[in-house]
């Protein structure tokens, strides 16, 4: 058989690695709210956040490798390659606004 026969197995992969970035930024997210579980040990409850960064960096890696690795392919679905990378820039975004804002409001 001719590969232009089966063009639907070129396409294999694209949604996996797309959604590998989609929740990976949406684990990032969620690591937020750990510190509101207060029925959990004070270690437990913010070592999650230490891991928020790592994970939204990883998630625009993918999202981005996913999406440079779909330029081109008119079929190929990016919907969860982009939401994975917005999701990682949130999750990078938030310390830094928040570090941002404690410094403005630490020198009034």
């Amino acid at each position: 058989m001719n590969s232009d026969e089966r063009p639907e197995e070129a396409q294999v992969g694209h949604g996996d690695s797309g959604m590998v970035s989609l929740v990976l930024g949406s684990a990032a997210l969620a690591l937020y709210g750990s510190p509101l579980l207060h029925f959990l040990p004070p270690w437990v409850r913010y070592l999650p956040v230490y891991l928020t960064v790592p994970l939204g960096i990883c998630a625009m890696v993918f999202g981005f490798t996913v999406l440079h690795r779909m330029r081109g392919d008119q079929g190929a679905n990016r919907r969860r390659a982009r939401a994975g990378v917005a999701l990682g820039t949130v999750a990078l975004a938030m310390p830094v606004i928040v570090v941002v804002w404690l410094e403005w409001s630490l020198q009034r």
